[in-house]
């Protein structure tokens, strides 16, 4: 009974997930907790439209295609006044499959996509 209940105050409330980008892929990403504080501190400055962080970089060996070992990824960072400027990154392949969802400052919620690729 008390599942019920929220539904229905779910539907009271008029509480809706924005679906518009849940087919769109994104890619997770655990950052070290100084980039994160950087981005964070970055954002909060920021008034204008977002500028890129950080790019991220695919490198692979043209003569082992088949080979994963052959291929690697690294997070190079923009403008980075504090720690490393480039970040190896491990792909993992298998995960569970997941969404990733948003909420804005008014309390609205929005599926941003389904994660494709999962960095570590």
């Amino acid at each position: 009974r008390e599942r019920e209940t929220e539904m229905e105050d779910d539907e009271k409330s008029g509480a809706v997930v924005d679906t518009w980008k849940a087919e769109r892929s994104v890619w997770l990403m655990k950052c070290p907790l100084i980039i994160s504080k950087s981005w964070q501190a970055r954002a909060a400055d920021s008034d204008t439209d977002s500028q890129p962080l950080a790019k991220v970089v695919l490198s692979l060996d043209p003569l082992r295609p088949d080979d994963p070992s052959a291929v690697q990824f690294t997070m190079e960072m923009k403008g980075a006044e504090v720690g490393p400027r480039s970040y190896s990154l491990n792909m993992f392949k298998d995960f569970v499959p997941m969404c990733i969802f948003s909420e804005s400052k008014d309390g609205s919620v929005a599926v941003e996509g389904k994660v494709e690729h999962k960095f570590d």
